[in-house]
């Protein structure tokens, strides 16, 4: 008996400590949020995809993987990345495979939210200030704006189909007796797609990120050993990227196109290593 002893507590003291990563699947047209994610397609009452990022998010823990299905429609999520649970270890990252899914934080403005001001002229007021983007059929909408270090007394002028940020409002341009209520107008509205905090070894792949108020990514502070892969990060509101604070990011075969302000922002004691990444723009670094 004790010698069956001894080798029980033997074996136990010389298995790992730590669990094998797990999959945890996400489909947002036929999952459900009730599910445990356990599987891509629904196989039982509970056994299926998730159907939101940030449900995912709440099941993982260390190294685990968040899959989403590529179904064609955007995921209009906004992903907060913080801590241990959130990470990883060399061997085996915590990773989001976006299987070229888009991640989306437009959305849609409602009847009410226009106001015509003037000749085929509409304005819409948002509720948060500082940093805008107009989307229409899934593409920004061209804007004028002002030149660097200009200001603008008065509304100025502008051509149909063309929008500007006057005094913290949205004015719009429609074509002829075309009414924006009509058509499908989005705003920006989320205020990040995904944000890293505090996190150690992740990987993020394959993800098309678009049309939030702020970044497509923002690394924020003390992350280190993250990887951007394939990423594409199109129309955001500031930066497709900010990297801020102490942390590191490694890019790799990233595109960013017709972000508002910038293509990627380093800021602070924050680098950035990048490898056939195709920028719209001039990184900045402040």
């Amino acid at each position: 008996m004790r010698l069956t002893l001894a080798i029980v507590m033997l074996a136990l003291f010389a298995a790992p400590c730590s669990v094998l990563a797990e999959n945890i699947f996400v489909n947002n047209e036929t999952g459900a949020d009730r599910n445990d994610g356990s599987a891509s397609e629904t196989i039982g009452t509970f056994a299926g995809p998730v159907r939101t990022i940030s449900r995912a998010l709440r099941l993982a823990s260390q190294s685990d993987v968040i899959v989403l299905a590529n179904t064609g429609a955007p995921y209009f999520d906004e992903v907060t990345l913080d801590g241990r649970r959130a990470s990883g270890s060399a061997a085996r990252p915590f990773r989001v495979e976006g299987n070229g899914a888009v991640l989306s934080g437009a959305m849609a403005l409602p009847f009410e939210a226009w106001e015509e001001v003037g000749s085929d002229l509409w304005k819409v007021t948002p509720y948060r200030k500082g940093h805008y983007q107009l989307v229409k059929d899934g593409a920004a909408v061209s804007e004028l704006r002002a030149t660097e270090g200009g200001v603008w007394h008065e509304l100025p002028e502008l051509n149909e189909n063309q929008w500007c940020v006057w005094r913290g409002v949205m004015y719009f341009q429609a074509e002829h007796n075309a009414d924006p209520r009509e058509q499908s107008f989005g705003i920006a509205q989320k205020q990040c797609g995904i944000t890293l905090c505090d996190v150690r070894h992740v990987v993020i792949s394959n993800l098309t990120i678009q049309h939030f108020r702020l970044d497509g990514i923002n690394v924020h502070d003390r992350a280190s050993n993250v990887t951007l892969r394939n990423v594409t990060l199109v129309e955001n509101g500031r930066a497709g990227l900010t990297v801020a604070g102490s942390s590191r990011v490694r890019v790799i075969g990233a595109e960013t196109r017709a972000n508002r302000d910038f293509s990627m922002l380093i800021q602070e004691a924050a680098g950035v290593d990048v490898e056939d990444a195709v920028f719209d723009a001039e990184p900045a670094v402040r």
